[in-house]
């Protein structure tokens, strides 16, 4: 082969490698989804486009992201939703051209974070998961919200409920994160401490799943494929993500399953996906082998895939651990009353 004709297969190659890497948008919709995406901006992830979107611009203006929507500007002036949820679905359907524009035209995995209960994300958030999935029917759509306080009062809880019910019709995977058990699990924190606590939460999870789609050929590394999780996430429901670390494999899995406020129940769950990072000793094939093994012994899960990334420098091991189609008492119990 000529020098001409390597440089050109060289360049198809390219080109070819660049389709393939997996397209992955994270949406913030609303006050905490654009905390989400100001703590994500930190994380410095690779080839992730962040969008925010809200109908307040003095806080949109203050959002470190790749795009930024201010919805309703016509119809609210860019002076928020007051906490109505029907005043953020309309500012999202004067706008949903707008919205859909920022993202990318081969989507393969959008990431949509925002919290229940208020008027931006609560109202917004289930109409841009089905005009998405209208537009980009192969694509994933993956949903992280959060749920208020028992102090926030009953209006913000009915309106959550509300939002909750058509988040989890209009999304592929859906992650709930209780901000009543977050305070559980940080007694003696003030309230404004756990929320921005959450905050960070719901960022370290989407952190975790753009991590396993890295498209990287290093050394070591075996990548989750992204048809592995869309196996898993495509119309799965309720589903679970945890971070965990730990000195070793087994303290990082247990550090990852504790990672929970939704009260998560993964067993017989449909499949799960396990990613550990760590230094190259650290990551023993014995071990890795030993830590998954009991974990699909003890929940009864029948799929799972597994991927492993050392990384130079890193003293402890960063588990990831992601579930679909599982059960949460505090879901059940927070909807329950929908149906009276």
């Amino acid at each position: 082969m000529t020098s001409v004709g390597r440089r050109e297969e060289i360049r198809r190659l390219m080109r070819e490698e660049e389709r393939a890497f997996v397209k992955v948008n994270v949406v913030g919709l609303g006050g905490c989804g654009n905390n989400t995406i100001n703590n994500l901006a930190k994380e410095k992830l690779e080839a992730v486009k962040l969008v925010a979107v809200n109908t307040d611009a003095a806080v949109l203006r203050r959002t470190n992201a790749d795009e930024r929507i201010l919805i309703g500007r016509f119809t609210h002036k860019g002076r928020g939703a007051r906490g109505v949820p029907q005043l953020g679905k309309e500012s999202m359907e004067e706008s949903v051209e707008e919205a859909l524009a920022t993202i990318d035209p081969e989507l393969d995995l959008l990431i949509a974070a925002a919290g229940m209960g208020g008027g931006t994300g609560t109202g917004a958030l289930p109409v841009m998961l089905r005009e998405v999935g209208l537009k980009y029917r192969d694509a994933v759509k993956l949903a992280i919200v959060t749920l208020p306080l028992k102090e926030e009062g009953e209006e913000r809880r009915r309106n959550a409920q509300l939002g909750l019910k058509e988040v989890l019709d209009a999304a592929d995977f859906t992650v709930v994160n209780a901000n009543d058990l977050a305070l559980e699990k940080m007694r003696g924190a003030d309230i404004t401490y756990a929320f921005k606590t959450m905050d960070r939460r719901l960022a370290r999870s989407i952190a975790a799943i753009v991590r396993m789609q890295a498209q990287t050929t290093d050394p070591g590394v075996i990548n989750v494929d992204f048809s592995n999780f869309q196996r898993l996430a495509r119309e799965s429901g309720l589903g679970f993500i945890g971070v965990g670390r730990g000195a070793d494999l087994t303290d990082s899995m247990e550090d990852a399953m504790k990672d929970d406020y939704a009260e998560s129940d993964v067993t017989r769950a449909m499949g799960s996906i396990i990613y550990f990072e760590g230094s190259e000793l650290s990551l023993d094939v014995g071990q890795v082998r030993s830590v998954t093994g009991s974990f699909i012994k003890r929940f009864g899960i029948p799929t799972l895939f597994i991927g492993l990334r050392p990384k130079w420098g890193m003293k402890d091991i960063r588990t990831s651990l992601v579930v679909s189609t599982i059960k949460s008492k505090y879901v059940d119990s927070f909807l329950a009353d929908l149906a009276m």
